[in-house]
């Protein structure tokens, strides 16, 4: 290092929360412009990040290409798939890259600095030296098969993003408010009638450009030295390379547009929801070197659009007739920044009202008028004492030419002149609190580079600023320490500046400064019309072909195809470095007290088990409380999502009197002298600023960790609360939560702003890629009233008629399953049926005040059970930053048992409810199902008593609640397939789910010990089975190739679910749906011969993957190592120690007889012609495959395996629910 790199700099970020802050090292290569940028991070994980500054100057997302086309080989190693096999082989992630506006960054994430050091020299040649072959071309960008379909890796991860509203939305008031010559105006991604012109050469031309060492930025964050060794090793290696790069290149961003006098525009968009568009608006920002103001303005923009009474949101979204669903309002780190404000879910009157609308603005004559300055109300006549969620709206005017406008204006400048002055002291409050917050955030070494704040964007953003930022481009050399002071910058700017200050800072951006506006219309026929001339075009250029020109596309397609083959020579993976020692990795010391919390010696409590874990590495303490729901009425189910919305939402307290005295002063409650009222009441601000004091963040779920608890998943039968708290105060933190479980303020008020809130979370959701196929999976296969039986019974001219009202539909009680009662499709119903009931109670409906009288007592009853609950199968699970010795750790943890056993006998003594049982009687709800053929839900299979349970001791009670009844695969006779079209989409999805039935957890460790089992190793198979998902679905891997490099689709996705009893397979944006899943039968009959199997699968392939799997086992850690010692506990270990153990123990016994063992058993049943697997199929299309009816579905049953295809309107699995 000292004969090429000189220390450059130094500096410190600050930490936040009273940590150490972050120390940075700039190193300086002596010839070149090629930095290198440690920030050292005690932890498990390295970030390695090499950051290239790249410009756009139009839509054919050429700097996206290039980093396509990076990762299939260089000119030392011109095999595709070697950077991602190298990087597999050292306890890391396959390399990954992501484009942005103005840099392109491409990343590592490993275990080790020697791991990190050994890939570094293939990774820069990789970037430096990509071979960039016309073959790669052709299938990672653009072709054309030979049915005229346009295929391409970059091209299918596109198709969706050019029609998404908001993607559009933001690049839309780019373009209106940056030059044509900033990189700014342009899709860095691509469009997709712009990719299809783009060249090979061109990219070779851009890559000559911006690919080289002195543009180059090395970042690493987190378990490096301070002076890495390893890695400056390994650059001296490439140092020739390094010091024969091209000349420093810089490009200053010019200025923004000049004025117009146009400043709105608008867009039709994609939509098939034709009631809400959007609103978006747009201004220029400070500096990028201003880093006072852009804090200022993130400091302001989060309070606006955060707190619930800001003026921004009373008068927009939180108003009894709301004229947005959201706000989102932010600052992009462009050169100059841009400041972006959008309004989504605006109602949206009608197409016809709003060409009127737009026709008029357009006149010359109006347009001058409407943009006048006289046209908005003056300042000071603006809102004065109103309150402005009252305000009428005509909303069949809000897409009126300057209506939107107007209201925003106004609202600016009611905030400048009577908000900030009149509400400053809330304005302070609310800022500081949201300091700390975030200081909790940036404390959890977080390095997803999503996060605003993340050290390694800010380092990368330093970067690129010294190449294209103005005020940047003229320094001798980056400055690296731009945000190491932004929380005291927070601080001192909350403690030292008055009102005026940030009224100013409004007036200058928000209302001097050019505005541009952006009306989103909503057009439903328009993805119709997409497609349509999708289709239109593919036919044309079939028929333009000449046989001789069509026969000679089709052998350029197949040989590149060919190409795509990953075939790295053995000699060649011979001489890869061996994969560093995992024992090296120093992991975080934990040690762990269990104790049992039910028995004879205990007084009967839900909780089974109390564990205290003391994580060295930890500065704060958590706790989690898992509650049993074995027992709890199936009527009840339904509501218990709402009933963790209300425990994480701002409610009151209703306390009894005989519990003020003790809680007051102890649990800083502001509760007066006891009176002789039975009830003290706490309103909601009261008990947020008390809860804000003890947390730094707290919440409620249902299942055993919120990072689990979506509906692909099934939950562990348990509602938890989890806390984090400072390094004292956990039994007042604890004392918090409890009395909000059972005293809080749940009244109708409550339950319908909580309702409201999930209703638009869930049809945000619905129908969305990401939930598409996982929620339709998860809503068919389980047993139940409408499930797969039904379907594959069902007449296929009735599903695919489902959107119409059927003659005749059957009546369900809500006893349906737990996990089903928790998909999307079922609480999105449910939660309409609330919604319209308190609706039309609080319109004055008299029937309906009883069905809201009924919601009321269900969530009462659901508290009810916690109350009367003695299952003692619960968890108390405490993680603390300091050693605590056994006695003390049980004095602690029962304490907690007790005070919640306190608190449940005084919520009994004051609420006499009857006795819940678990057959009571369905509170009058019925459920509606479209499809006739309805097939009774196997019975659930009987629990055993809670007593006995009990007896057989808490590590057994524990494991057996994670047992959930009802989990078995549904039963079908042979493989069943469906194919949903929809109008939102552009690509296609598929997925596949087959039956799985092997152990991944001890079984009854009351019986036989977990060391005991583990000699038999029962858990090979699972693990093989993971091991071999990770062979074929890596970036490298066998069948991801096979779908990607060919072009048929960007993503795939392997999940082996034990708990859930399915192996998932998910294909995502596919251009070609038959053809992506045509390639997993043929990579799956190719490894079933021998030839397949010895060509592909080998000892190289085991030790790889290997070393991927403990990676991602120890990627979480330290921080989630309390999460997983918990976890841990529910699945029958001991503790996290023992989980570990049970995993190595696996992952080190695998061999490739293993592999092909779990292979045979679990993957091969896909390519299976005896149809004795009922597997599921999920298809899900634009809406023009369906057209013409039955052709696409009969291709699908063209397939060799018998599988059959029907039909289905996606509105079939909605559910038809009345309170």
């Amino acid at each position: 290092m000292a004969d090429r790199f000189y220390l450059e700099q130094t500096s410190e970020f600050e930490r936040g929360a009273g940590c150490k802050p972050y120390p940075v090292h700039v190193y300086k290569h002596k010839q070149t412009e090629f930095r290198v940028v440690v920030c050292p991070i005690a932890g498990l994980i390295c970030n390695l990040t090499v950051c290239m500054p790249t410009l756009c100057s139009d839509h054919k997302g050429t700097a996206h290409t290039l980093e396509h086309l990076v990762f299939c080989g260089s000119q030392r190693h011109p095999y595709r798939g070697y950077i991602d096999a190298l990087a597999s082989n050292n306890l890391g992630q396959p390399l990954n890259a992501s484009t942005h506006k103005d840099m392109t960054l491409y990343k590592f994430v490993g275990l080790c600095q020697e791991g990190a050091a050994n890939v570094l020299p293939a990774v820069l040649d990789h970037i430096m030296h990509p071979t960039l072959h016309d073959n790669h071309f052709a299938t990672e960008v653009y072709h054309i098969d030979h049915d005229g379909r346009q295929q391409g890796v970059v091209l299918s991860e596109m198709q969706d993003f050019a029609y998404k509203e908001e993607s559009a939305r933001t690049l839309s008031l780019e373009q209106m408010l940056y030059q044509p010559s900033s990189t700014y105006a342009w899709a860095h991604g691509g469009l997709p009638q712009s990719i299809e012109t783009l060249t090979r050469n061109e990219v070779i031309d851009y890559h000559k450009l911006f690919y080289n060492y002195n543009n180059a930025t090395l970042i690493l964050v987190g378990a490096f030295d301070e002076h890495p060794a390893p890695i400056f090793d390994a650059l001296a290696k490439i140092d020739d390379d390094i010091c024969a790069s091209a000349p420093l290149l810089k490009r200053p961003m010019p200025p923004l547009r000049a004025k117009k006098e146009k400043r709105r525009a608008d867009l039709v968009f994609a939509s098939a929801n034709s009631l809400t568009g959007s609103m978006g608006f747009a201004w220029e920002g400070p500096a990028i070197e201003d880093t006072e103001e852009q804090t200022a303005l993130e400091m302001l923009f989060d309070y606006l659009v955060t707190d619930p009474e800001s003026p921004l949101r009373k008068r927009f979204t939180n108003r009894p007739v709301p004229i947005a669903g959201d706000i989102k309002l932010g600052l992009r780190g462009y050169f100059p920044t841009m400041i972006e404000l959008s309004f989504t879910e605006v109602p949206f009157s009608s197409y016809v009202s709003h060409a009127a609308a737009a026709a008029a603005a357009s006149s010359p004559t109006k347009r001058r008028d409407v943009y006048s300055s006289s046209s908005y109300p003056s300042p000071t006549d603006t809102f004065g004492p109103l309150d402005l969620a009252k305000l009428h709206d005509d909303t069949n005017s809000l897409f009126a030419s300057n209506y939107y406008r107007k209201q925003l204006i106004s609202t600016l400048t009611y905030i400048i002149d009577h908000w900030l002055p009149d509400h400053w002291s809330h304005f302070c409050s609310y800022m500081a609190k949201r300091v700390d917050e975030l200081e909790g955030v940036f404390a959890k070494n977080t390095f997803d580079d999503k996060h605003a704040k993340s050290i390694l964007q800010m380092l990368a953003r330093d970067a690129v600023a010294y190449h294209y930022s103005p005020g940047s481009a003229e320094l001798p050399q980056p400055d690296f320490s731009a945000h190491k002071t932004q929380f005291s910058t927070r601080r001192q700017l909350i403690n030292e500046k008055t009102h005026e200050y940030w009224q100013s800072i409004m007036q200058k951006w928000l209302l001097n400064s050019q505005m541009v506006h952006l009306a989103m219309i909503p057009d439903p026929k328009m993805c119709i019309q997409i497609e349509a001339e999708r289709n239109l075009a593919q036919r044309n250029r079939i028929e333009r072909m000449s046989p001789e020109e069509l026969a000679s596309m089709q052998k350029r397609v197949s040989e590149a195809i060919a190409s795509t083959k990953i075939c790295i020579p053995r000699e060649v993976l011979a001489q890869f470095p061996p994969i560093p020692d995992i024992s090296k990795v120093q992991i975080p010391q934990a040690t762990g007290h269990s104790f049992a919390l039910s028995g004879a010696d205990h007084t009967p409590s839900p909780f089974g088990t109390g564990r205290m874990l003391a994580v060295s590495s930890s500065e704060k303490g958590r706790f989690q409380i898992s509650l049993p729901l074995a027992g709890l009425p199936s009527n009840l189910r339904p509501y218990l999502p709402l009933f963790a919305k209300l425990l994480s939402s701002s409610t009151g307290l209703i306390i009894p009197r005989c519990l003020a005295g003790n809680l007051g002063q102890g649990l800083g409650l502001p509760i007066a002298k006891p009176t002789e009222m039975p009830f003290l009441y706490l309103n909601n601000e009261q008990v947020d600023k008390t809860l804000s004091d003890a947390f730094e963040e707290y919440s409620a779920f249902i299942g055993e960790h919120t990072n689990r608890n979506c509906t692909g998943h099934w939950p562990v039968e348990v509602l938890t609360l989890f806390g984090q708290i400072p390094a004292d105060g956990l039994q007042k933190a604890f004392a918090l939560l409890a009395l909000k479980l059972l005293f809080g303020d749940f009244g109708v008020d409550a339950i319908y702003k909580t309702a409201v809130k999930e209703k638009k979370l869930l049809q945000s959701k619905k129908g969305t890629p990401s939930s598409l196929l996982i929620d339709t999976f998860q809503w068919i296969r389980t047993p139940g009233s409408l499930d797969a039986q039904t379907l594959a019974a069902a007449d296929a001219n009735e599903m695919a008629l489902g959107s119409a009202k059927p003659v005749s539909m059957s009546a369900w009680s809500t006893s349906e399953t737990f996990g089903r009662t928790l998909n999307l499709y079922y609480q999105s119903s449910f939660i309409d049926s609330v919604t319209a009931a308190l609706d039309a109670a609080i319109a004055g409906d008299e029937p309906a005040a009883g069905q809201t009288g009924r919601i009321g007592d269900c969530i009462m009853r659901i508290r009810a059970h916690f109350a009367h609950c003695i299952a003692g199968s619960g968890l108390i699970h405490v993680a603390w930053p300091k050693p605590m010795a056994s006695d003390s750790a049980k004095a602690a943890v029962t304490a907690l048992a007790s005070d919640w056993s306190v608190f449940a006998e005084i919520w009994r003594q004051n609420h006499q409810l009857s006795v819940v049982i678990p057959d009571s009687p369905p509170l009058d709800t019925t459920v509606h199902y479209r499809i006739n053929t309805i097939t009774d839900a196997p019975p659930r299979k009987k629990r055993r008593g809670t007593m006995e349970m009990a007896a057989k001791g808490a590590a057994r009670a524990l494991s057996a609640s994670s047992r959930l009844a009802g989990r078995e695969f549904v039963k079908l006779a042979e493989p069943l397939g469906i194919h949903i079209a929809l109008s939102s989409l552009h690509t296609s999805y598929v997925g596949i789910q087959i039956p799985l039935n092997i152990q991944e957890r001890p079984l009854d460790t009351s019986t036989v010990s977990v060391e005991k089992q583990l000699e038999s190793l029962p858990a090979i198979d699972y693990y093989s089975l993971c091991v071999m998902t990770i062979i074929l679905n890596r970036s490298e891997g066998l069948l991801k190739n096979a779908i990607r490099s060919r072009g048929h689709a960007y993503g795939l996705g392997m999940h082996p679910k034990c708990e859930d009893g399915h192996l998932s397979v998910y294909i995502s944006h596919a251009v070609d749906p038959i053809k992506a899943m045509e390639a997993v039968w043929e990579i799956m009959e190719y490894l079933a011969t021998d030839e397949g199997w010895n060509e592909s699968i080998d000892d190289f392939q085991l030790n790889s993957a290997r070393s991927t799997f403990l990676f991602r086992a120890y990627n979480g850690f330290p921080q989630s190592m309390a999460s997983e010692d918990a976890y841990s506990l529910l699945c029958g270990f001991s503790g996290i120690e023992q989980s570990l153990l049970w995993m190595r123990k696996h992952i080190e016994s695998i061999t490739t007889s293993s592999l092909r063992r779990a292979f045979n058993r679990c993957l091969l049943p896909l390519v299976s012609r005896d149809k004795s697997v009922p597997m599921l199929y999920i298809i899900a299309t634009p809406a023009s495959y369906a057209e013409p009816a039955g052709k696409f579905v009969g291709k699908l049953n063209e397939n060799p395996y018998g599988i059959g295809f029907k039909p289905m309107q996606f509105s079939v699995l909605d559910p038809l629910i009345t309170i």
